[in-house]
């Protein structure tokens, strides 16, 4: 489709950066602060969604999603007849979804930790809920560690609420964390956000064929991280941790005079075909 099919989109920062790409679907690193799609208490909010349809010149179709202040690998499908195949496929058993935890606390466990708890959905029916958890890097001092996580099913917060459960929770979780460990963080160790990252996708696809995407970290979790006296062994462990970091998304540019600084075209009502204004429900790990 003709990129000139949204002639004057909101002005958005940079394009995102493409981790994997098919003529189906898009796999892009989110940055922190970064919306999946606009929601009714963020209206104006700029978000992954528009960003990368403008990007791509065509509608695209969330397959899942992450927290605002997470980033790393984010999957669309580029083809309305992908959106449901992809997201069953991102749902199946060989699907697998790599995370990496930054969390208080001197994680213990030498194997594999399997955490099956399940979870309440927005009905309040309780549903399974299954991760397993590897320990990359920990230190006495500071008291953190580096865990990679697998989540097997796709709840709500389920990675951030099954390290809770473990009783390590994310430091710069503000739902289900530490809000004195956070603070510390803040005013100590540079950390400004969630400490959370989507690091690789796995996914089979309807052709037989296979997914695969891998994030670099962004600079500021690159940053905090690699300061941490756990690095060396979090990087014999997990060596796509030394993969160059990226950069940091800068804010759109301002509105030019005259034009609307929220909305599309004018301040015309949004494309009828955006399907970016609520939660669809689409799984968030």
């Amino acid at each position: 489709m003709d990129p000139s099919r949204f002639p004057r989109r909101r002005r958005h920062g940079p394009p995102l950066h493409v981790l994997a790409q098919s003529e189906h679907w898009i796999v892009v690193a989110k940055p922190p602060s970064l919306l999946v799609h606009r929601s009714e208490l963020m209206p104006g909010a700029e978000a992954a969604l528009q960003v990368v349809r403008d990007q791509v010149g065509r509608r695209v179709y969330p397959i899942h999603r992450l927290d605002r202040p997470a980033s790393g690998c984010l999957l669309f499908a580029t083809t309305q007849e992908w959106a449901g195949p992809l997201s069953a496929a991102m749902a199946s058993p060989d699907a697998q979804k790599t995370y990496l935890a930054f969390v208080r606390g001197y994680f213990k466990e030498e194997g594999p930790v399997t955490i099956d708890r399940p979870m309440k959905d927005d009905n309040g029916i309780l549903r399974e809920a299954s991760s397993t958890v590897w320990c990359l890097g920990r230190s006495h001092e500071p008291r953190c560690s580096l865990l990679r996580v697998q989540p097997r099913t796709g709840r709500y917060h389920q990675v951030r609420r099954h390290v809770r459960d473990l009783m390590h929770p994310i430091i710069g979780d503000t739902d289900h964390g530490d809000s004195k460990v956070n603070r510390w963080w803040r005013d100590n160790g540079g950390t400004t956000r969630l400490g959370l990252h989507c690091a690789s996708l796995s996914i089979p696809l309807p052709d037989g064929t296979r997914l695969e995407a891998q994030s670099p970290l962004f600079e500021d979790h690159f940053q905090v991280w690699s300061a941490q006296p756990w690095w060396p062994d979090a990087l014999a462990a997990y060596p796509a941790l030394a993969l160059p970091p990226l950069p940091m998304r800068d804010a759109p540019p301002p509105p030019i005079e005259g034009e609307q600084p929220i909305g599309d075209d004018d301040g015309a009502p949004d494309d009828p075909e955006d399907d970016d204004v609520v939660d669809r429900g689409l799984p968030e790990d």
